[in-house]
C-alpha cells in the first residue's frame, strides 16, 4: 500500500479570524521582527476551540475526558465523506440523509460532513450563524453505527441553534470524536479510498485543542 495524494482539511488561522462571536478572535503578536531582530517570533492569543480544531468529551461539563487522554491511535480511521452542499442555511443534517451510508460505517470510520460552508468562511451572519448543522437524529444514528470521529466545515458541529449542545452532549458522551472548522471541497474527497489523520496540539487536561486534520489516499 502506498500514498498517491495527500489533502490538507484545516483551514487557516490567522489574526482575527472568524470565531464563535461569544468569544475574542485570535490575536497575533510578533514579538521579534527578523529584519530588526535577527529573529522572528510570534505570540498567539485565543481559545483552544479556534480554526480547525477537536472537542474532547469535556468541551461539556457532563464528562471528564480529556482531549490528552484519548488514545493517539483513536485520532485516524478511514473517511466516509457525505456531500451535503445541497443543504441551505440553518437547516438539519437530518438521520434520512445519513442512511444510505450506514452499511460504510463502522468503528474505524470517520465521517466528513461537506455543507460548503468552509468556502464562505469570514465575518458574516450568513457564516457565523446560518450553517446547516449536525441533527441530534442524526447524531444518534453515527452513535449507533459506532463510528469513531465526525467532521464538519464549521465552527460548531451542531450549529449555533438550540440543537446544539445535545448534538454534542449524543457524540461526545459516546467518546465519538468531533472535528469542526474543516475544508472539505476537494472534489476527489468523494473517489477512491481515503483515510483521516487528525492531529490535535497535545495540551493537559484540555476540553478541545488546534489540529492539523489531513485525508490521505491510498492504493495497492
Amino acid at each position: 500500500m502506498r500514498i498517491v495524494r495527500m489533502v490538507d482539511l484545516s483551514q487557516e488561522l490567522y489574526h482575527n479570524c472568524p470565531v464563535l462571536p461569544e468569544f475574542e478572535p485570535p490575536k497575533m503578536d510578533y514579538l521579534l521582527v527578523g529584519a530588526r531582530d535577527g529573529w522572528t517570533l510570534e505570540r498567539i492569543t485565543m481559545n483552544l476551540h479556534t480554526g480547525t480544531h477537536m472537542d474532547a468529551p469535556a468541551h461539556l461539563g457532563d464528562f471528564a475526558l480529556t482531549l490528552d487522554r484519548i488514545p493517539v491511535e483513536r485520532f485516524q480511521g478511514k473517511s466516509l465523506y457525505v456531500p451535503l452542499s445541497h443543504k441551505g442555511p440553518g437547516e438539519p443534517i437530518t438521520a434520512d440523509e445519513l442512511k444510505p451510508y450506514a452499511d460504510r460505517m463502522d468503528d474505524v470510520t470517520v465521517v466528513l460532513l461537506y455543507t460548503g460552508w468552509g468556502e464562505k468562511r469570514g465575518w458574516t451572519k450568513e457564516w457565523v450563524y446560518g450553517s446547516p448543522y449536525l441533527s441530534n437524529e442524526a447524531a444518534r444514528l453515527l452513535v449507533a453505527s459506532g463510528v469513531r470521529g465526525v467532521g464538519i466545515d464549521h465552527f460548531s458541529i451542531g450549529g449555533t441553534g438550540e440543537e446544539n449542545e445535545e448534538t454534542h452532549r449524543i457524540l461526545l458522551g459516546a467518546h465519538v470524536w468531533v472535528a469542526e472548522g474543516l475544508q472539505l471541497d476537494d472534489p476527489d474527497l468523494n473517489e477512491g479510498n481515503w483515510h483521516i489523520m487528525a492531529m490535535p496540539v497535545k495540551i493537559r487536561d484540555s476540553s478541545g485543542a488546534p489540529a492539523r486534520v489531513v485525508a490521505f489516499r491510498t492504493e495497492g
